[in-house]
């Protein structure tokens, strides 16, 4: 205890304003408390099943943390004020030089800062766990595996259909045609069931012309014949080409079961670089304008799609046995619910030649009594617009396509399902065969995602720029609220506020009446009426002190201080709206009748760029106010 007071003692001695703000003690009780929240945040997750939910990075919130966090930081923030108010050498005429009184505003601002961004160093620690204990180069060679592993989990009939094969690369490069209607024939086609597919190759055009809607037009004879646009890529605002279906390609060399079979399994699970946040295949049929990440994907799907077929090539039961291991030794380290075992789901896949999908896996263990349903596990986010596992030949097929009845014929066509499957009656159905052949074995596949995901998410999440404008906003406003309060006194600080909440009804009923008498241009008024007020208060500090009495002046005084960075923000909001309104009238479309927004105004440009400007000006005009606060202070009560 005496170290402590010989201690102050030097501080009020040789720096009599750190003395004064504490903001010595202030900072070291700061910076333990950060502490206490990075190791929080480090031991937060330390449960791989924690991190197998989505938005992780929102725990903070979430999981009542924020609320430790504030009282913390009430608590600090009231005992400092405490201690502080102690002493005013301000208020008792004590010698203040302009340095001085803007060095006790920048404590105060550092002191609440400190004292309010314990949620930084949590994501801090909670960051440096995720690095420490799931590195990038080790992440990377487990979702290479899962991605080839996941083509043995069969939880998913659709995703073995012929229509899934992307290799080898004449696979790439060919359309699957899967309705009916627009099969040929008189050409070389597959049939599963009441499934049929036929591979076409493809054909392109570019095009540089556009119609009145800025839409690129399809090139002729192909618009004009209504020729159906497979996919199309566009070339910036450039141009457009449009992908056209052309002859079909018999691939029966490479087709060895028409069925649903491993050869045809080409979905990615996760991706190495992105996130694959789709479980389902991205075909031609499902997207028409197909984006540079979409080609991605399918390059990805190709990959798996090649590297399961090497695999099954090698018909080696040992080398599929030792991928499964390593699949399921990587899921219970990332403690993913399942009872799979290595040797028995090694047997259940191994099935030589044709390796067609025999058994399949569900997505969860149902409860007593309960009936398995795949297209509805717990807490599983099904949008009802992508196929399931179970999914009839609707899911498959356009959807102007062809519907089959039970007799199997097509509702609303005269084509019988029967002309390309004669046996279809002794055969059974996709459906009826995945419920037949479900097994008993689970793997919870959509925590696993989740799971990678969140690893991600922690990784890349860019949680500093998202919230420190938060933190400084609050931290600038209460510096300069009790900044205020130590220069003018409680009595005048409250005047001040009442005064400003009168101004701002004031402002606003005026507006009301403005519009009720004018149609239009509210905004303009509104925010030319709130400026001239502004400059008002703002010059009777800096050219006429005297002018009104001492506690009147104190009213321009505060909220000149406290106000200032709105007002240059209103400069801002001013400016943008002349540059909005000078915009829309010069870039005009006379073809539609209707104005583009097509040029940016200052805010937009700045951006979150304005808040750093915004937070500089507010520094420099306390700087420079701190003398206006001395004569305002020199005057007689």
């Amino acid at each position: 205890m005496q170290k402590i007071n010989k201690f102050n003692q030097f501080l009020l001695e040789k720096y009599p304003t750190v003395w004064n703000t504490k903001i010595v003690w202030m900072l070291s009780a700061g910076i333990a408390v950060h502490i206490l929240f990075f190791v929080i945040g480090y031991l937060s997750h330390i449960n791989p099943m924690s991190l197998q939910t989505s938005n992780v990075t929102d725990d903070y919130f979430r999981d009542g943390i924020i609320l430790i966090h504030l009282i913390i930081s009430i608590l600090m923030i009231v005992g400092w004020l405490i201690m502080m108010f102690r002493n005013n050498a301000f208020k008792n005429f004590y010698p203040n030089s302009k340095g001085k009184l803007f060095l006790q505003f920048v404590q105060y601002f550092v002191i609440i800062f400190v004292c309010t961004t314990f949620y930084f160093s949590y994501m801090v620690g909670f960051r440096t766990f995720i690095n420490s204990k799931y590195p990038d180069a080790e992440m990377k060679q487990n979702i290479e595996t899962i991605n080839l592993g996941n083509a043995f989990l069969s939880q998913n009939l659709e995703l073995y259909t012929l229509d899934n094969r992307l290799s080898p690369k004449q696979f790439y490069d060919l359309y699957c045609e899967t309705d009916i209607k627009k099969v040929d024939r008189t050409k070389k086609y597959h049939v599963y069931y009441n499934r049929v597919y036929q591979f076409n190759s493809v054909y392109s055009k570019t095009s540089y012309s556009k119609d009145n809607q800025r839409e690129f037009i399809i090139p002729e004879p192909e618009n004009s014949e209504k020729k159906k646009v497979l996919y199309s890529l566009r070339d910036g605002n450039k141009s457009e080409t449009f992908y056209f279906k052309k002859d079909v390609v018999d691939v029966s060399e490479f087709v060895k079961s028409d069925g649903i079979s491993f050869y045809n399994f080409s979905e990615v699970f996760y991706g190495i670089e992105n996130p694959v946040r789709d479980y389902y295949p991205v075909n031609y049929d499902e997207k028409n304008n197909v984006n540079q990440q979409n080609l991605d994907l399918k390059k990805q799907k190709a990959e798996i799609n090649r590297k399961t077929t090497q695999l099954l090539d090698k018909n080696n039961s040992v080398d599929i046995e030792k991928l499964l291991t390593e699949f399921l030794k990587i899921s219970n380290q990332f403690a993913i619910e399942n009872n799979l075992d290595a040797k028995q789901w090694t047997k259940m896949v191994y099935n030589p030649t044709e390796f067609n999908v025999r058994y399949f896996i569900k997505k969860y263990k149902p409860s007593i009594g309960q009936e398995y349903d795949p297209t509805s596990p717990p807490a599983y986010d099904y949008d009802g617009e992508t196929a399931v596992a179970v999914d009839s030949v609707v899911g498959v097929v356009d959807e102007d396509a062809a519907i089959v009845d039970e007799n199997g014929r097509i509702v609303n066509d005269s084509i019988l399902i029967r002309d390309f499957n004669p046996e279809i009656s002794s055969q059974i159905s996709p459906e009826d065969y995945f419920k037949k052949n479900t097994t008993d074995y689970y793997y919870y596949a959509d925590n696993l995602k989740d799971f990678l995901e969140s690893v991600d998410d922690v990784k890349t999440y860019d949680f500093f720029s998202q919230n420190i404008h938060i933190y400084l906003w609050i931290a600038f406003f209460l510096a300069s609220f009790i900044f205020s309060f130590r220069i003018t006194g409680l009595k005048s600080l409250l005047f001040s506020v009442i005064s400003a909440g009168v101004l701002t009804l004031a402002v606003t009923l005026i507006t009301v009446l403005y519009s009720v008498s004018r149609t239009g241009g509210e905004e303009y008024f509104a925010s030319y009426l709130a400026l001239f007020i502004s400059l008002y208060i703002l010059f009777i500090p800096i050219f006429s002190i005297n002018r009104f009495s001492k506690m009147v002046t104190s009213v321009f005084v505060n909220i000149s201080l406290n106000g200032f960075v709105l007002f240059v923000l209103m400069l801002f909001v001013i400016v943008s709206m002349h540059q909005k309104a000078a915009c829309r009238a010069r870039v005009y479309d006379s073809t539609l009748n209707v104005s583009y927004e097509d040029c940016h105004s200052i805010i937009e440009i700045l951006d979150l760029n304005l808040s750093y400007i915004l937070l500089i000006a507010g520094f420099i005009f306390t700087y420079f106010y701190t003398a206006i606060l001395q004569k305002w202070k020199a005057r007689p009560e």
